[in-house]
């Protein structure tokens, strides 16, 4: 996507310069409350068993948590609203799901922190009446970034556990099947060294189903490379690539590809893009895209790759086909492990191509063309991104 997920955030809830000042001014009013409001939001929490359980659990006492709190409110009203803003509060997200603290937890516990700090600006009475309200207007706004913030975090780090298993899972899987498909092509060779040996006449009934178990064989392979390289990602020493260079490449490798299916390869790229990754990576996921999007179109349709600078931070690639789209049942479910609709498929393409981006820093999103093809988009950091805006 264009814009980061902190971004986004504070575009949806309308958050902007006004906000930050109204902020500002009701820091001083609620910094004297923020010891009272953590007794009183942990008393709160404390009352369930579960929640008590979780954090009484961690490695950090109740006692420590309210100070930290006390710290959150002070930054949630201080600010910078900035992209290390979102990382911090991220890391709570995160941690509420290694203390196993139940989702439901952040919905009432931010309910109350809104509701206190409310009480703080009723009883001000401030004048004119106006300044108040832009105030709890700000107020509200930041507290649904945060919660925002917290369950986007939350659900990740939720994901990327459960990716971690399956990825333990298909390395030790992998591992045992590799080794009697090993012993199978060593005795396929065998046998086809004694069929090469008999009589001409004789050796084409006997060749034929054992160049189909071959086959088999390597279909097989080339599924557990997928596995192997779903579980085990590669680490990243990232360089500047040249984003036209790259596609290119791709082009050129699978342009008789796209031919043979009467499907027209068309790119549009702008001249000069840099993204920082790694360049043989990042051509797997090109590669990947491509692939998708030639099986997807008919013959006589087009499959277009664009490149374009995303505001000067971010390097966007469009992978777009004339295909019939994905069902709108089967988007959240396309980018799992194992989930195919090819007869063939590993159900691993997607999901390796979304792991790259994402080790990258990068995001990929899956969208439609105004004609109802499937248009894949993803972003990356640029090799010459600024430093990111603030909000202060």
């Amino acid at each position: 996507m264009a814009q980061s997920v902190f971004e986004e955030l504070l575009v949806y809830v309308g958050f902007g310069p006004d906000d930050a000042e109204a902020l500002h001014a009701l820091l001083p009013l609620a910094r004297p409350h923020f010891g009272h409001i953590s007794e009183v939001f942990y008393a709160r929490i404390l009352e369930h068993a579960d929640a008590r359980q979780a954090l009484e659990g961690g490695e950090v006492t109740v006692g420590r948590l309210k100070g930290l709190l006390v710290q959150w409110m002070e930054s949630t009203l201080a600010g910078p609203w900035d992209t290390a803003y979102f990382e911090r509060r991220s890391r709570i997200g995160r941690a509420h799901v290694r203390i196993a603290l139940p989702q439901h937890y952040m919905f009432g516990g931010m309910d109350l922190l809104r509701r206190e700090l409310a009480t703080v600006l009723d009883e001000a009475r401030l004048q004119p009446p106006e300044r108040g309200r832009r105030m709890r207007a700000a107020l509200d706004r930041i507290l649904d970034v945060e919660l925002g913030i917290m369950l986007h975090s939350y659900e990740e780090d939720r994901e990327v556990q459960r990716l971690q298993a399956v990825r333990t899972l298909t390395a030790g899987l992998s591992h045992e099947i590799r080794n009697p498909l090993n012993a199978a092509t060593l005795q396929l060779a065998v046998l086809e060294r004694r069929i090469r040996r008999m009589p001409p006449q004789d050796q084409a009934d006997s060749l034929q189903p054992l160049v189909l178990v071959r086959d088999e064989i390597r279909r097989l392979d080339r599924l557990l490379e997928d596995f192997l390289q779903f579980a085990r990602p590669h680490e990243l020493a990232r360089e500047p690539v040249v984003v036209e260079t790259l596609v290119q490449r791709v082009a050129d490798l699978l342009s008789t590809d796209a031919e043979r299916r009467g499907v027209r390869l068309s790119l549009q790229l702008e001249t000069g893009l840099r993204a920082r990754g790694v360049e043989s990576r990042l051509r797997e996921v090109v590669l990947n895209l491509v692939l998708n999007a030639l099986d997807a179109s008919p013959s006589g349709g087009e499959v277009r790759v664009t490149s374009r600078s995303a505001g000067g931070e971010q390097v966007e690639l469009r992978v777009e086909d004339d295909g019939e789209g994905v069902d709108p049942e089967l988007r959240e479910r396309i980018f799992q492990p194992f989930f195919t609709t090819k007869p063939q498929g590993s159900g691993l393409g997607l999901a390796i191509v979304q792991t790259i981006i994402a080790q990258h820093g990068g995001n990929l999103r899956l969208e439609h063309t105004e004609q109802g093809g499937a248009s894949f988009r993803i972003h990356l950091p640029s090799a010459t991104a600024p430093p990111p805006p603030r909000l202060s």
